[in-house]
C-alpha cells in the first residue's frame, strides 16, 4: 500500500511539474498572441508578471515573467522576456520570445524536441565566448545560446537563452 502511494505521489508531481512547463510548440505559439492573450496563458501556468514596457514607435514592448518565483525575492526557474507590439489581433501577431532558464535536462528536452518538429540546425558558432546554434522550422527560428558565468565563489553557472522569432524577421534583422 505504501509502495503504490509512493508511486501514485511521485506521478501526480511528474504530471503537475510538467504541466507548469512550456513545450516548444506552446512557446512558438506565443509568438502569434496578443500581450493579454500572454499573460494569462502563462498565469494560468505559474508564471508572475514581473515588469513591463510598452511599446513606442521603432522600439517593442516588454513584458517579463518569471516561472515558480519565489515570493520575497526575484529568484525564479525560469525568465520569459515577451516582446510585442500593440496588435491585439492575434491573426497578424508577430512577436518574439526570450526564454532563459538554467536546467540542462529542459535544454536537452527542448533541443530534441526541435529535431523531432523538423527543425534543422543553420547555424553554429562562438559568439563572445558563448555557443550560439540557431534552428529553424517551417516558420518559427530559435537561436540558442549557452552561457557560462562565474559567481564571486568561481563557481561556474550555465544560462540556457532560447529568442523565438518568426523566419522572416530573423532573415530580415538578424542574419
Amino acid at each position: 500500500m505504501k509502495k503504490t502511494f509512493t508511486i501514485i505521489t511521485l506521478l501526480f508531481c511528474s504530471f503537475y511539474l510538467q504541466s507548469q512547463n512550456l513545450t516548444i510548440n506552446e512557446l512558438a505559439a506565443l509568438r502569434k498572441k496578443s500581450f493579454g492573450n500572454v499573460e494569462e496563458i502563462l498565469s494560468n501556468k505559474n508564471w508572475t508578471f514581473i515588469q513591463g514596457d510598452q511599446p513606442i514607435s521603432e522600439k517593442l514592448g516588454s513584458a517579463v515573467f518569471a516561472y515558480n518565483k519565489e515570493e520575497y525575492t526575484d529568484k525564479s526557474k525560469a525568465f520569459l522576456d515577451f516582446l510585442y507590439n500593440n496588435t491585439e489581433d492575434n491573426s497578424i501577431c508577430e512577436h518574439r520570445i526570450v526564454l532563459q532558464f538554467f536546467d540542462k535536462t529542459k535544454y536537452n528536452s527542448y533541443i530534441n524536441s526541435f529535431k523531432t518538429y523538423g527543425c534543422k540546425l543553420i547555424k553554429s558558432i562562438i559568439e563572445d565566448g558563448n555557443i550560439v546554434k540557431v534552428y529553424q522550422g517551417e516558420t518559427t527560428t530559435f537561436k540558442v545560446t549557452i552561457i557560462t558565468t562565474k559567481n564571486e565563489m568561481e563557481v561556474t553557472n550555465t544560462i540556457y537563452k532560447f529568442f523565438i522569432l518568426g523566419n522572416l524577421d530573423y532573415s530580415l534583422y538578424f542574419e
